[in-house]
């Protein structure tokens, strides 16, 4: 499998007063075969890319309501990256189906400067 990057709105996050980190890290509904493609988490707020990380250990919650759903600890990426994914937002934008809170799109759909 190709990498990944996992797309997230976290406006409900944020309107609860969590910060970007917070909002984006967890707890989501994603399937587990995926955690070790995904190579960012960007994440979305009302339209706009706000905030982006590189996942550096995933977590799946055991207990409680929340059971089952995965969420990182991670850095923040790089602020020309974040300018990067910020540039190609309506590329990631169009991932979305109506109603989802997540979704993904492979490395190589976005225009991204060589390392």
């Amino acid at each position: 499998m190709k990498e990944e990057i996992l797309i997230l709105k976290i406006h409900n996050g944020l309107k609860d007063g969590k910060n970007f980190y917070e909002a984006a890290r967890g707890n989501w509904k994603i399937n587990k075969a995926r955690l070790t493609h995904i190579k960012y988490v960007i994440g979305i707020n009302r339209g706009k890319v706000v905030c982006a990380f590189e996942p550096i250990k995933w977590m799946i919650i055991e207990e409680g309501s929340d059971a089952g759903r995965k969420r990182f600890d991670g850095k923040e990426v790089t602020s020309e990256l974040l300018k990067n994914f910020q540039e190609n937002e309506q590329s990631l934008l169009r991932r979305f189906g109506i109603g989802q809170a997540v979704a993904y799109c492979y490395m190589n759909d976005i225009s991204l400067p060589a390392d």
